[in-house]
C-alpha cells in the first residue's frame, strides 16, 4: 500500500507545541469529517517522554485528499506569517517501523473533572427516564502509561477539551482507518502511521 505524507513544524522556539498541535488536528477534524473520511492518520515524527515534539505530520493513501488538507487556510496563513513550515506532498519510505498514536479516552476517566461531568450526564439521563439517580462508585485502579495531552476546541459547541495521545511501538499490522481526528482508538480504529522519526 502506497502512502504518502506531509509534515508542519512550528517555527517558533518557544511555543506552546501541544496547543499548535490541538490547532492542527481541530483543522483535520473539520475536514475529515465535511468530506465523512477517516484515512487520514496523524503522527509526532519528533514524539519522546518529555514532549509531542514540534512537529505534526499527516499520512494517508490518498494524495489528492493530503493536498487538499494542506491547502486550509490556517496552514497556509501560519505559513505566510513564518510560524510553519508545510512541507511538500512525500513518499513514504518503505523502510518504516510502523506504530499507532492512539487516542485514549480512559485517560479521561481517571481525572476528577472528567469523572464529574460523567456523573452529571448520567443523572440528567437517569432523570430523563424518569429514575431516581442513585450512583454506585468502585475505585478500580488501573496502569495507564505513558501519554501527552493535546488541548483541543469543538466548533460544533464551543467547549474545550483534552486528547490524551499514547504512542504503541512496533504496531503488528499496516492498517489505515481512524476516527475523525487522525488517531487509533482502543477498539474500533486501528490505524497505523510510519513512526517517521528517522527522517528529520
Amino acid at each position: 500500500m502506497k502512502r504518502y505524507y506531509f509534515t508542519i513544524t512550528y517555527l517558533p522556539k518557544n511555543c506552546d507545541v501541544s496547543l499548535l498541535a490541538g490547532r492542527c488536528i481541530g483543522m483535520l477534524h473539520g475536514f475529515m469529517s465535511s468530506r465523512e473520511i477517516s484515512n487520514i492518520g496523524v503522527c509526532f515524527p519528533k514524539w519522546n517522554e518529555q514532549t509531542i515534539g514540534n512537529q505534526i505530520a499527516f499520512v494517508s493513501t490518498d494524495k489528492k485528499q493530503l493536498t487538499n488538507l494542506s491547502q486550509q487556510s490556517y496552514f497556509e496563513m501560519m505559513a505566510h506569517d513564518k510560524l510553519f513550515y508545510l512541507s511538500k506532498i512525500l513518499d513514504v519510505p518503505t523502510e518504516q517501523n510502523e506504530v499507532m498514536f492512539i487516542r485514549n479516552q480512559s485517560v479521561a476517566k481517571a481525572f476528577v473533572g472528567e469523572k464529574q461531568r460523567r456523573l452529571k450526564r448520567a443523572k440528567k439521563r437517569a432523570e430523563a427516564r424518569g429514575e431516581v439517580y442513585n450512583p454506585e462508585y468502585k475505585f478500580e485502579a488501573k496502569d495507564i502509561g505513558h501519554f501527552h495531552s493535546i488541548p483541543v476546541s469543538s466548533k460544533g459547541n464551543g467547549e474545550n477539551f483534552i486528547l490524551h495521545i499514547q504512542k504503541i511501538e512496533k504496531a503488528e499490522s499496516l492498517k489505515n482507518q481512524f476516527n475523525n481526528y487522525g488517531f487509533a482508538t482502543n477498539q474500533t480504529f486501528q490505524g497505523t502511521v510510519p513512526s517517521l522519526n528517522t527522517l528529520f
